[in-house]
Order: structure tokens, then C-alpha cells, then sequence
């Protein structure tokens, strides 16, 4: 039971990212363009709408699980009733188990002022109980959407168990991601990441490390390679209701017509502050969800 605890403060892993503070700020610009500040804006959007599919994802197939795998014994984390989820096999014997999560034509939540409207259906194949070691979520998506941007690819959420530090590690891979934005921009990309969980005495005080690497063609058709040079570090948060927040670590983007670009996560007392530099210069904004992407000049 207390490995089924310890991975449980993960089920909103990817939130905090999605929500966040509203106002945007410059400093010492120089010679940042504005297309580089947009591409490195895009960057931080794009991976935080695959974080909140693994948020969902993690958060369904444990509710699932407390359940025995009934979906009329479960409670949404979210409580957005608008969505219908179904179960092949509703037990807590057999594997592997299809859930197929059903947005219909349009569902929505609000956080902190952010209305999140997804729509179409996650699919998740699932090859044993969530909190065993070795298990595994194989997402993929049939006409998903989020604030009309379409998401696509395949996404492999595998519990890797206790690391010899005594934390929990989860490996994250996507291959074929794709988002397709309002504008008829994409996006493509393959990642692998790992998440490790520190935990203490309260959950409430835990710390999650993000490390890896992804690579991809941005929206203006440039290759790119994305590699967290120093990793991540998410926290619980008063001011974001004790959800998830990146307040360290530093993500390296190297493109294949503009060269090196670093973004610092540089949050104190969770206010979402988030640096680009490149060049010598820097670029200070406050991150939050945006509905869309767009290059800038």
C-alpha cells in the first residue's frame, strides 16, 4: 500500500504546467527576436499539453483502480461530468484492459480563470495494475482536441519502480506526437523522459525531477532537439491549490536554422517565472495555457 500512495501525488504531474500565471514581462530583449521568443513560448505550450494527457491518463486508470475497474463506482478527479469513460474488461484481474475516455464534441473545466475544453477520446491500453513495477499505459487518440488544438502520437507511461535512491521513476515516451494547431500549424515530436519522485512524510512537500530529451520540426518547418541540461523540478503550490509547479531546472533547444536557445525555469514561491536566453540576452515572461501558437517575425 504505500507504493499505491507514493505514486498517487503524480496524478496531477503535468497541471501546474498547463495553469499558470497570466502577465508576460521583457527584460534586457537585445537580440532575441521575436520569432525565437515565440518558438521557445511554443516549446513550453506544446510539452505542457502532453503533460496534461499523462495527468489524465494516470489520474483515470487510478481511479479506475480503487474501483475494481468499475466505472460506475468512480469519482472524475476532475469532476467533469461531461465525459463518459468505458472499460473492456471491468475487473481487477484481467490484462491487458482498453479504457476509452470520451469527450464527445466538447467538455470543459476551469482553473484559476483557464477554461479547458477537450473533445474526442484518449485510448489506453493497460498491461497491469497501475502501481506495479514494469506496468504500462499506452495512450493514443482518436480526434482528441484541447482548446482546438489536435494531439496525436502514441504515449508509453511505464512505472520503472524504486531507484536506489529510494524514489519512484516513471519513463515517458512519445513517438509520432503531433499537434495540429487552430491555425493549421504543426508541431511534431519524440521524446523520452523520465520522471523521479522524492517523497516525504507529507505528500504535500514531495519534489518530482524531470530529465531526457525530445526532438522534432516546429511549426515553421525547422528541426529541432530538445535536452533538459539540468532537471526539472515541479512542487506543490498554496497559491495553484497544492498542484504541481516547475520552479527549477533548465531546458536546452537547439534548432537547426537559429541556433542554441536555453529556457530557465526560475519560479520563486511558484509564481511560474520562466527565462529565455540566447545570444547574451534574455527574455522574462510568466508561463500559462494558451488556445494557440503562433511564430512570431
Amino acid at each position: 500500500m504505500k507504493t499505491k500512495r507514493f505514486f498517487y501525488g503524480l496524478l496531477i504531474l503535468g497541471v501546474a504546467t498547463v495553469f499558470s500565471t497570466q502577465s508576460c514581462s521583457k527584460q534586457d530583449n537585445g537580440s532575441i527576436s521575436s520569432t525565437d521568443i515565440s518558438l521557445a513560448q511554443d516549446d513550453a505550450y506544446a510539452s505542457a499539453l502532453f503533460d496534461e494527457v499523462d495527468d489524465m491518463v494516470v489520474t483515470e486508470v487510478a481511479n479506475l483502480d480503487a474501483s475494481g475497474y468499475s466505472t460506475n463506482a468512480k469519482k472524475s478527479f476532475e469532476e467533469d461530468v461531461c465525459r463518459t469513460v468505458t472499460v473492456d474488461h471491468p475487473d481487477s484481474t484481467t490484462f491487458p484492459k482498453v479504457i476509452t475516455i470520451d469527450y464527445g464534441t466538447g467538455c470543459s473545466v476551469v482553473f484559476n480563470g483557464d477554461t479547458i475544453t477537450r473533445a474526442g477520446q484518449i485510448v489506453i491500453t493497460i498491461t497491469n495494475r497501475w502501481w506495479m513495477e514494469g506496468a504500462q499505459h499506452s495512450v493514443s487518440f482518436n480526434n482528441f482536441y484541447m482548446n482546438g488544438a489536435k494531439i496525436e502520437g502514441t504515449r508509453i507511461i511505464t512505472n520503472m519502480g524504486i531507484n536506489a535512491k529510494r524514489h519512484l521513476e516513471l519513463g515517458i515516451e512519445l513517438k509520432n506526437g503531433q499537434i495540429t494547431f487552430q491555425d493549421g500549424t504543426v508541431m511534431t515530436r519524440e521524446a523520452n523522459h523520465v520522471r523521479e519522485w522524492a517523497r516525504t512524510f507529507n505528500p504535500m512537500n514531495d519534489t518530482v525531477f524531470v530529465s531526457g530529451t525530445a526532438s522534432g520540426v516546429n511549426i515553421l518547418g525547422e528541426t529541432y532537439s530538445r535536452t533538459i541540461i539540468d532537471p526539472l523540478v515541479m512542487v506543490h503550490c498554496v497559491a495553484n491549490h497544492m498542484r504541481w509547479v516547475t520552479v527549477g531546472g533548465s531546458i536546452e533547444i537547439t534548432n537547426s536554422e537559429r541556433g542554441t536557445t536555453t529556457i530557465d525555469f526560475t519560479g520563486n514561491d511558484c509564481d511560474s517565472n520562466v527565462r529565455i536566453n540566447k545570444d547574451g540576452y534574455r527574455y522574462n515572461y510568466k508561463f500559462r495555457y494558451r488556445n494557440s501558437i503562433k511564430g512570431g517575425n
